[in-house]
Order: structure tokens, then C-alpha cells, then sequence
């Protein structure tokens, strides 16, 4: 499965919808953000990473059950709980909307058919970026005739992995 997002700031991220609490406050800082992120990704609620260190740009996330043979420029591993049959695909600017407004939920209403099914449960994502970030060099998939941005291997897991994070993944720069 493949899901088009557009991405202006620079970050991406994968969100149980349900569990996820995306309130922060209603005049947040940058850091108070990435904070929370770094809160929710060790509970499993969301899974976030920068994607280029300049911006934003318009990817294609391919999900699948093993890795492709194009190399990645880089890669990472978290665990996410599902837990209403759905994970979803978003971007900074809707989890800005939801860290400032309490109303404001994820997934955003122009964003909610980005999403993947899946059964409840824990799952391993290995998220791979199959360009650098620097020259935006994206792999192009033959058969397919596409410029995957980032793969992410999605595997069950047979027990809570407890996998603490301090970061933000790929995050390098400070606003």
C-alpha cells in the first residue's frame, strides 16, 4: 500500500488516532512540542520524523510487510499500538493544529484517508528513507515508475516492547 503526503514543514509521522493525545497547550514552544512527541512516541501512540532538514516536500510512504532492495539512506525502528484497527499518516501541520486546540484531533479531516488497517496490537515499524535529505535523490522503483520517499516495514510484535526514545527521529535543528 502506498499513501501522497504533502509535507511543508518537514516533519511526518504515523498516529493511533484514538490514543493519541495531541493537546499541548494553547501558546506552545518548539521544544515543548517535541517533548510531547518524544511522551507520546514512548506510550506508542505516534511514531514522528523529520524528513529533511530545509523543509518539506511531497512524499510517497510505501508500507509493506518486508524491505525493498533499494538501500536507505538511513533508518529507524519503533514500536506503535493499534488499537482501534487503524494507524494514520499525517504531517506537522495537523499535529500543530491538534497541539494548540483541544478540539483539534488526529487525524485531520482533509488527511483522514491517509491511513492504514491494520488488527490491534502492537507493531514494530521500521522506517527507512530511501533518499538524502540533502540532494532529494528519491529511489525510483522500476516497476512501479515512482519515486518512493520512505518505506515502512510494518511487523506485528508478539509482546509490548518498551523502547524509550530521547528524540525526535532525524531531528536537527532547533527552532
Amino acid at each position: 500500500m502506498k499513501l501522497k503526503i504533502i509535507d511543508d514543514d518537514g516533519f511526518i509521522a504515523l498516529v493511533n488516532g484514538a490514543n493519541y493525545q495531541g493537546f499541548v497547550d494553547d501558546d506552545w514552544q518548539f521544544d515543548q512540542l517535541m517533548t510531547h512527541f518524544i511522551n507520546q512516541m514512548n506510550i506508542g501512540n505516534i511514531v514522528v520524523w523529520q524528513t529533511s532538514n530545509d523543509g518539506g516536500g511531497n512524499w510517497l510512504v510505501s508500507f509493506q510487510e518486508q524491505s525493498s532492495n533499494a538501500s536507505a539512506f538511513r533508518q529507524f525502528d519503533q514500536f506503535i499500538n493499534v488499537t482501534t484497527g487503524e494507524l494514520f499518516l499525517t504531517n506537522y501541520g495537523d499535529l500543530t493544529m491538534a497541539a494548540q486546540f483541544s478540539d483539534a484531533s488526529i487525524p485531520a479531516a482533509h488527511n483522514a484517508d491517509l491511513k492504514i488497517e491494520l488488527k490491534n496490537g502492537w507493531y514494530k515499524l521500521t522506517v527507512r528513507q530511501l533518499f538524502d535529505p540533502d540532494n532529494y535523490l528519491q529511489h525510483f522503483d522500476t516497476e512501479t515508475k515512482e519515486n518512493i520517499s520512505f518505506e515502512i516495514i510494518i511487523t506485528p510484535s508478539t509482546k509490548l516492547v518498551q523502547q524509550q526514545v530521547n528524540g525526535v527521529y532525524w531531528q536537527d535543528f532547533k527552532a
